[in-house]
């Protein structure tokens, strides 16, 4: 019987073209916030076709074996922060997707980064021996160098603004924020979860209608969205300015003067009436 599978095996084989594994990268997200953690999201293809039909015992040339990813910035001002990659198999005709980490500083700009995608693949079959032949499987290690650009900006750059009965979340950035969500956690007064706020274009805002306060009171509102393919919390904080009510002591003397100013205009009345 394993002399019958492994005969088998051969022919198989044999009939089968030695074609190594076709990769392809490309680059389904590139864009960087300056100055932040983020994710650079690569979409990783086998394009090789020349293979066997999928049986109980098939060994394809075309298959790329024990794949490793590493990326490589050639720029001091963009540092990758994934470890390498080990990915598995990627048969032909199949693809993937990764993410890798990646910091960018505050200059915006192109940067280059090199993926290298090693790999072992099958490159040939021996046959030695009679009537209980021996097979032996060929491997090479192969390594493929993808150029892709990272591009770095600014990002959503969101801000909190004040009024009397709302707060005003604006995006100074170039890029819009996402699933926008923001919580007041202080004062109490104003404590508040839960708010969805959607998305935030580039110079575009939303309001948090709050109520108003008889003093300022710094508020302090983390907020949470979504950059390209990032999740990013931060917090923001501002003081809430109010329109001051008139002192209480001015406004208990409206009344005494307007009733003084009567008085006065009474007798002034009464004495032109006396002297006709």
């Amino acid at each position: 019987m394993r002399t019958f599978i492994l005969i088998l095996v051969v022919l198989l084989v044999s009939l089968t073209a030695f074609a190594r594994p076709d990769l392809a990268v490309e680059s389904v997200s590139s864009e960087l916030d300056a100055g932040r953690i983020c994710s650079m999201v690569l979409s990783i293809r086998n394009a090789q076709t020349n293979a066997t039909e999928e049986t109980l015992y098939t060994f394809n040339s075309s298959d790329a074996l024990c794949l490793v990813l590493r990326a490589v910035s050639h720029d001091d001002r963009l540092r990758v922060l994934s470890e390498p990659l080990h990915l598995g198999s990627l048969r032909s005709g199949s693809e993937m997707t990764v993410e890798i980490d990646a910091l960018a500083s505050e200059d915006i700009g192109v940067y280059p980064v090199d993926i290298m995608l090693s790999y072992m693949w099958l490159s040939g079959v021996e046959k030695s021996g009679g009537a209980s032949p021996e097979v032996y499987f060929l491997y090479e290690n192969s390594t493929d160098v993808f150029p892709v650009e990272a591009k770095v900006v600014s990002g959503p750059v969101l801000s909190l603004f004040p009024s009397e009965s709302s707060l005003e979340i604006r995006n100074l950035g170039d890029r819009t924020a996402k699933n926008v969500s923001a919580r007041i956690e202080s004062p109490l007064v104003l404590r508040r979860s839960g708010i969805e706020l959607g998305e935030i274009p580039p110079g575009g805002s939303k309001r948090i209608e709050i109520p108003r306060l008889d003093v300022e009171q710094p508020v302090v509102c983390r907020v949470n969205y979504t950059s390209g393919f990032t999740e990013i919390s931060t917090e923001l904080a501002t003081v809430v300015r109010v329109r001051h009510l008139p002192n209480v002591s001015i406004m208990l003397l409206v009344p005494v003067i307007a009733a003084a100013l009567y008085v006065m205009l009474r007798r002034d009345g009464l004495r032109r009436i006396i002297r006709r």
